[in-house]
């Protein structure tokens, strides 16, 4: 059963696209020469990311027509698989619509309330897909002792799923993931369990807190006058005000992440698990009922 790079693993790597569109052309010193560069390299990850994500949904779905699935194991795809996969796309679509790796403008109130909405939902999506790829693997080709094992002993990652003979080439298979998977529960646990991810607005330099304190006295006035029209131009103009970071984090005490190439990096690895797991169902079939 090979396990290969026959579906394009290279696209959802962040250093495979900046080998391409950005250590080619960096020059030392020239910061802006090399944001730009750096800046199309990460946009291409994302776009690579998309396709393969789009990709894995495609056969996911095809699966369902041509693989005699077991009820249960047709049950954790159809409802846990494919329900967290769409969730998944629309997420990362709808987060990169308002941040791309070029933005540099603030984030409105409402633009930030959806973008740490949808990075969320992204987290803690990527962490479920794995158990739902669990469930649907041992239910489809694993032994009546690994199906009985409590629920929360089931995972890709799982001693308790290892030791079975039928599910043993595909668990081997997902082993250089077991790294990363621990990793990327140091960003879904808190947005599970404790505090939310968040993408700060903006940071402001001395200088910006100035410009604002003065917007504020110039809206304070036109309030005064009666100057709804400039009001309004002003508070549009004052938003501005700022850089965005992208940057996420859980608490203002702990580590700051990138938003990019991490969270990308982060449902590319996802992706490359479901076609290891997506292979597996293909090629192996349920076991004979006893």
């Amino acid at each position: 059963m090979p396990f290969d790079d026959k579906f394009g693993f290279r696209q959802v790597e962040y250093q495979a696209h900046c080998d391409q569109f950005a250590a080619p052309f960096l020059i030392e010193k020239n910061e802006e020469n090399n944001r730009y560069f750096v800046n199309q390299a990460k946009e291409n990850h994302v776009y690579g990311v998309n396709n393969a994500l789009l990709d894995l949904i495609s056969d996911a779905l095809t699966m369902l027509e041509v693989v005699p699935f077991t009820k249960d194991a047709d049950h954790f795809l159809r409802f846990g698989v494919m329900r967290r996969l769409r969730m998944l796309m629309s997420s990362f679509r709808s987060f990169q619509a308002i941040i791309m790796p070029d933005r540099v403008v603030p984030l409105t109130q409402e633009q930030s309330d959806d973008v740490c909405r949808d990075l969320n939902a992204i987290y803690i999506n990527i962490l479920g897909l794995l158990d739902n790829y669990a469930w649907v693997m041992v239910h489809h080709a694993g032994n009546d002792v690994t199906k009985a094992a409590p629920p929360m002993s089931i995972g890709l990652f799982k001693p308790k799923v290892a030791p079975d003979p039928a599910l043993k080439a595909v668990v081997q298979a997902l082993a250089p993931y077991a790294t990363w998977e621990q990793d990327v529960k140091t960003r879904r646990n808190p947005a599970a369990h404790r505090m939310p991810l968040y993408v700060p607005p903006a940071v402001y330099t001395s200088e910006d807190v100035a410009e604002y304190e003065r917007y504020e006295q110039l809206m304070s006035d036109a309030l005064r006058a009666q100057e709804f029209e400039k009001l309004s131009d002003l508070r549009v103009a004052s938003r501005r005000i700022g850089t965005l970071a992208p940057v996420f984090l859980h608490d203002p005490g702990e580590k700051v992440m990138d938003i990019y190439p991490t969270v990308p990096t982060d449902i590319g690895q996802m992706v490359k698990i479901g076609r290891v797991v997506q292979t597996f169902l293909r090629e192996e079939g349920p076991l004979p009922a006893s």
